[in-house]
């Protein structure tokens, strides 16, 4: 067998993510759809494992307990918003932060995710570590794209942007509002980053 037979590590390695990537959206939905039906105190870790087709010991394979196998996609949201704030690096800034964040945060799952984490004392936690995460990430983008400086001023900001992203995402959640608008308004109370550059 020659080396062009072989499986190369960088076409498995994306199949194994990818894998990896279903099983634990496998395992939120499970375990939102659990929490929605009987709440989050009355559901266990085998019902998620159970109702997500795996066994228990794939659940802690990919979650360390019934609190992750939900809050996993709050985890990784920041830096998802990052990435789409980087891909729209043709718009001011202001409006790629948006932009993003209507295209990261908007859809009815997201709303459903965000009602049981909101109303679970115990997946708060997560919810505030998601928005350190987002804040840090804007400042670290502003100072990129030059957009304020110095650091100081781009923290400040970026703490702002985050905090009324932060409620935005609150209100819209237990709404039926549509979030673009809500968001516009919200940032509309700062001026444009550019302009204090």
């Amino acid at each position: 067998m020659t080396d062009e037979a072989l499986p190369s590590a960088d076409v498995a390695a994306p199949l194994r993510e990818r894998r990896r990537a279903s099983t634990r959206r496998d395992i939120a939905d499970a375990a939102l759809r659990l929490f929605e039906q009987q709440g989050y105190d009355r559901t266990t870790v085998e019902q998620i494992a159970a109702a997500a087709g795996i066994s228990l010991r794939t659940f802690y394979r990919h979650s360390s307990s019934k609190d992750e196998a939900l809050t996993f996609g709050l985890a990784t949201g920041p830096s998802e918003l990052a990435s789409e704030i980087r891909a729209r690096r043709s718009l001011p800034f202001d409006d790629a932060v948006l932009d993003a964040f209507v295209s990261v945060a908007g859809n009815d799952h997201q709303r459903r995710e965000l009602r049981v984490v909101l109303g679970t004392p115990a997946l708060r936690s997560a919810w505030l570590a998601a928005g350190q995460a987002a804040r840090d990430d804007l400042a670290e983008l502003m100072t990129e794209r030059g957009v304020v400086r110095p650091a100081f001023r781009a923290r400040a900001r970026a703490a702002a942007i985050a905090a009324l992203l932060t409620t935005v995402i609150e209100e819209w959640t237990f709404s039926d509002m549509s979030l673009e608008p809500l968001a516009r308004e919200a940032l509309s109370v700062l001026a444009p980053a550019e302009a204090r550059a």
